[in-house]
């Protein structure tokens, strides 16, 4: 009879402990696990600021991020390229987010391209300082032979309505063996862009 209780009792923890396990809310992701260190670093160097936390502001809204600019890159192999250091889109485009609950955000483009959503994307930082993390694809080649993989950061401050000193690091990362973008790799290429006037409309 003991072991019947003994037994008993273990079959009931084992099913609390599960109960337990599935009620734990599903975390978004670490910025860590998502860019390398170096990558990471790299981008700071290059004027990008990752805000740091787990209480970031909330930032539910939609804002115009206009005129926009191309600050510039780590690519050294095409000099001249498309898009020169100072260039601008000058209506830029917005940045809509919608959802926000804790570390859980919803993100989306208006007049941007803004990929493929390969998982979903969080939002670190703390006070009014936050950084919007995301993990795409984007295509590229032509007729969209490739596609690449790439975390998308995007950071600023939030003050009143308005954001302020956004700026955007896209940040390529290394694609899968057999991917369609395995045999022209973007790992570690990284690109800066940022809001010219340094606040939203």
């Amino acid at each position: 009879m003991r072991k019947i209780i003994i037994l008993f009792s273990a079959v009931v923890l084992s099913v609390s402990c599960k109960k337990d396990k599935e009620a734990e809310p599903q975390q978004s992701g670490k910025l860590s696990e998502l860019v390398p260190e170096a990558f990471l670093k790299e981008a700071k160097t290059m004027g990008f600021t990752v805000h740091e936390g787990n209480t970031p502001p909330n930032i539910t809204g939609e804002y115009k991020l206009a005129p926009w600019r191309f600050d510039g890159d780590n690519d050294t192999d095409r000099p001249g390229g498309a898009n020169q250091p100072g260039y601008t889109i000058a209506n830029g485009f917005s940045l809509k987010i919608v959802g926000q609950q804790g570390s859980v955000i919803g993100v989306s483009y208006v007049g941007y391209y803004e990929g493929r959503t390969l998982n979903d994307p969080f939002i670190i930082g703390s006070g009014n300082n936050f950084t919007i993390c995301r993990h795409i694809e984007m295509i590229g080649g032509m007729g969209g032979l490739f596609s690449h993989p790439y975390a998308q950061l995007i950071s600023g401050t939030l003050d009143g309505g308005k954001l302020k000193n956004v700026k955007m690091a896209t940040i390529g990362l290394k694609s899968n063996p057999g991917d369609a973008g395995a045999a022209a790799p973007v790992e570690g290429e990284i690109a800066i862009w940022s809001d010219a006037d340094g606040v939203s409309e």
